[in-house]
């Protein structure tokens, strides 16, 4: 079997599992005068997270998902507007910040281009009515298949969002792979927004965790958050030592899903029963058109996972296909050939 579905299916590497085995760990969630807990592998790991991003200080959180949350309610009351796209992972996946019955935030939708960069003038029209009290951005852009954001792009938005003081949160969960895109230091695509989220347990390979970054006021309000979520963890160095070794060695090899994930789109672009644009595969997301076919997404998911291919349905018209640590050549080849002879039998 052949599983695409997700970057979240890389395993950890032997440097890892051997880093675990051997952390020094503390009480994570008890908390010192300087806002550090006690666990000496989380403060090295949240040490490293803020260096390497640029940012003041970083906190060690259990998912993606809840560091986004703790950064949504860091900035913002219930009720409280939040300029965001629809596509967004945070709406359009996570959701719980805009569900009433939850946290209960206002989303207040942007434009975006075919690769989910936000629209400036639709931005300016947002921001004049003087609601938004944060701005959220996603790079790389998981719905629009992996697309890239460039540092001139961002410095731009953000700048048009600090001229009406609204704060930028970029969930970064494969910011790694638009640095290794780009060929930069990641710190230079986070230079102008406020906050991040990365996660270690995608393409980077660790078996849990994010990190959320920031200065040191918003990570100290941040981590009376996490607790009150129940995001608190205790000795927690466990896997933070293999985040560790995931920033140390694995940042490099992130290139190589990308010449796998433009591979697999190479081989399918001629198959007319669906849609794809190489051009707009920038890292390790292959996102298929499939509606061309009469079908829905759903369908091909069903029914390629018969013929030993695993992706991902992410709306009624695409499926996703992602490359990670794992993901052969050979996989990629016998990929191309499963999903293109599947589309001839429809």
């Amino acid at each position: 079997m052949i599983d695409l579905r997700s970057d979240t299916l890389t395993k950890p590497t032997e440097s890892m599992r051997r880093a675990m085995y051997e952390a020094v760990v503390g009480d994570d969630g008890r908390v010192d005068l300087e806002g550090k807990g006690e666990d000496p592998t989380v403060n090295a790991l949240e040490n490293l997270a803020s260096k390497i991003t640029g940012k003041e200080d970083a906190m060690f959180c259990n998912s993606g998902t809840i560091a986004n949350i703790i950064a949504l309610v860091t900035y913002c009351q219930r009720v409280e507007t939040v300029a965001i796209s629809k596509y967004n992972h945070i709406y359009y996946s996570e959701r719980s910040p805009f569900m009433e019955e939850y946290f209960g935030l206002k989303p207040s939708f942007y434009d975006i281009d075919e690769k989910g960069v936000p629209d400036l003038q639709s931005l300016h029209s947002i921001f004049m009515d003087g609601a938004s009290k944060l701005l959220c951005l996603e790079n790389s852009n998981n719905f629009k298949g992996g697309t890239c954001m460039s540092v001139q792009q961002t410095e731009e938005i953000c700048s048009a969002a600090k001229k009406y003081k609204i704060p930028v949160h970029m969930d970064g969960a494969r910011i790694f792979n638009v640095a290794s895109y780009y060929d930069i230091p990641v710190k230079e695509l986070l230079n102008s927004v406020d906050s991040v989220m990365f996660c270690l347990s995608k393409g980077l390979g660790a078996p849990i965790g994010s990190l959320l970054c920031g200065s040191k006021e918003f990570i100290g309000r941040a981590r009376g958050i996490r607790k009150l979520l129940g995001g608190g963890m205790r000795q927690a160095g466990i896997v933070a030592a293999a985040g560790i070794i995931a920033l140390q060695e694995e940042v490099e090899r992130l290139k190589e899903d990308h010449k796998l994930a433009k591979l697999l789109a190479s081989k399918l672009v001629t198959n007319k029963k669906i849609k794809i644009d190489p051009e707009l595969v920038d890292t390790n997301i292959v996102t298929v058109d499939v509606s061309p076919s009469g079908y829905s997404a759903k369908k091909f998911e069903v029914d390629l996972e018969t013929y030993g291919l695993k992706v991902k349905s992410m709306s009624e018209q695409y499926v996703r296909m992602t490359t990670y640590r794992g993901i052969t050549l050979d996989d990629i080849e016998n990929a191309a050939t499963i999903f293109n002879d599947y589309c001839t039998k429809l």
